[in-house]
């Protein structure tokens, strides 16, 4: 109340919430600027104009989230991680051939051929000359000696035959000769060793026999930067008799046992031990794969005998990867085994590639044994190796090509023996020379099935039974 009477006014009482609302407001203003200034120095700004960067929606990764590494780098790093290099592959194709057998009708038509005294077998070979020459490298069978014109030439029952053989051979593409076989003896020691020193004459390579005892009774063959390493050993067709020790029946000399490559079917361990041996030693020189070539069987029989598969099964639990034999002058069948150490080790085995050239025929005057119409059908095998960039190697793939020896009388009144290979020569008869008898194409459709039913599918079980690795790329 005023002096006059007059009531005084009330004064108006302030709010006490609108201060605190305003400092909780200057306190969100400090907070938030102090979390701006803290983001705009410790993050780069999103870049939206890249997949994968922060646009304008908020989406798309957080450049700030140190749990999400970009792809190619170390989490917490910026270093790039090498991209794993890809598994690579490498091949090489090796081609084996059977028996080379010279028979006198076949050095006669040589001597026509060449004239002036000289011999000239290049003829024999001018049908296969491509399929050999087209492999990385190519093996047959020399069932022969080369010890020179003193001795004179000869066939069956002890054959030598003119250097020149060697020419053909090497001319028809192959690089080289096996020697372990029943006939590498016949004209004695010293044509023993000139055989194999014309072998190095003519550039050819040779396994089953030795110039010196202490060479290797293999050899490692580098093709396509994949070593190769094959062996080449002979029974002795001595049925198990050991005194004193032959081959085909004629006595070996003690001091040049050592030089050659052969077994004795009562001598079977110590031939395994030696075989342990080589393969040890072949793996040590970085072999990738083993290839055992055995001269073996009964002549003329088309089925493989009790003791060659004893022997194949015995190669095939040591590691071997592929086994292909001779000697029979037929072909055998084909069989695919099975390592009894390892099961996932399987092993083609071709008991007998048969004759690659002989006079022997069903045509042959004066031949008379078993089976004597499969003697003029061969076969050539060919196999490739692949090795991987992780150090895995295999056979991954085996061609069986079917051969045929077409004997005929020639302009010259002498016997040509050339060799085709079936299934191309049947479909252009002339233009590989089965038009030169009236017999060649019959013969040689003849000679086809009677192999195709030896192989009896084996190849193609072979070649299922491959497991190939699921990544590789081949190189170049």
């Amino acid at each position: 109340m005023n002096y006059n009477g007059a009531r005084r006014p009330k004064k108006k009482r302030r709010d006490p919430v609108i201060p605190f609302l305003c400092i909780i407001i200057v306190w969100l203003i400090v907070l938030g600027a102090v979390f701006l200034f803290a983001n705009v120095r410790g993050n780069a700004p999103a870049d939206t104009s890249e997949p994968g960067g922060t646009n304008a929606a908020g989406s798309g990764t957080d450049p700030g989230d140190a749990t999400a590494a970009p792809a190619g780098t170390v989490a917490g790093s910026t270093e790039t991680e090498p991209p794993p290099e890809p598994v690579t592959y490498r091949e090489a194709t090796v081609l084996s051939a059977g028996d080379i057998i010279p028979h006198l009708a076949q050095i006669y038509y040589a001597a026509a051929a060449g004239g002036d005294g000289s011999y000239d077998f290049t003829n024999t070979f001018k049908y296969v000359k491509d399929v050999v020459s087209a492999a990385d490298y190519a093996v047959v069978n020399f069932e022969a000696n080369l010890a020179g014109p003193s001795l004179g030439y000869n066939g069956y029952p002890f054959f030598n035959a003119p250097d020149t053989l060697a020419d053909a051979v090497k001319d028809a593409g192959f690089d080289m000769t096996l020697y372990a076989n029943n006939h590498c003896y016949d004209t004695g020691f010293d044509g023993f060793i000139r055989t194999q020193q014309q072998f190095d004459a003519h550039g050819l390579d040779y396994i089953g026999a030795k110039q010196d005892p202490a060479n290797a009774a293999y050899k490692v063959v580098d093709i396509n930067g994949i070593k190769v390493g094959m062996f080449n050993y002979t029974d002795d067709l001595a049925w198990g008799n050991t005194s004193p020790r032959t081959i085909n029946g004629l006595p070996i000399r003690d001091s040049d046992l050592p030089y050659m490559n052969v077994y004795n079917l009562s001598l079977l361990d110590e031939f395994y031990s030696e075989v342990d041996s080589v393969i040890s030693a072949m793996r040590s020189e970085g072999a990738d794969i083993i290839v055992a070539y055995m001269h073996w069987g009964y002549e003329y029989n088309i089925q493989h005998n009790a003791d060659q598969e004893k022997v194949a099964q015995a190669l095939c639990d040591r590691g071997v990867d592929i086994i292909i034999g001779g000697h029979p002058h037929v072909m055998q069948d084909v069989d695919v085994l099975t390592s009894n150490s390892d099961p996932q080790h399987k092993v083609i085995c071709f008991y007998s590639l048969g004759n690659f050239v002989s006079n022997q025929s069903r045509h042959t005057p004066d031949f008379d044994v078993m089976n004597m119409d499969y003697t003029d059908a061969g076969l050539m095998v060919k196999f490739t190796v692949r090795k991987y960039s992780t150090g895995e190697a295999m056979i991954s793939k085996v061609e069986a090509i079917p051969t045929f020896i077409h004997r005929f009388v020639a302009p010259n009144w002498n016997y040509a023996h050339e060799i085709v290979p079936i299934a191309a020569a049947l479909e252009n008869p002339a233009a590989y020379g089965l038009t030169s008898s009236n017999y060649g194409e019959a013969d040689a459709s003849d000679a086809y099935e009677k192999e195709t039913a030896l192989l009896g599918g084996a190849v193609e079980a072979y070649n299922d039974s491959v497991v190939l690795p699921a990544v590789g790329e081949p190189e170049g």
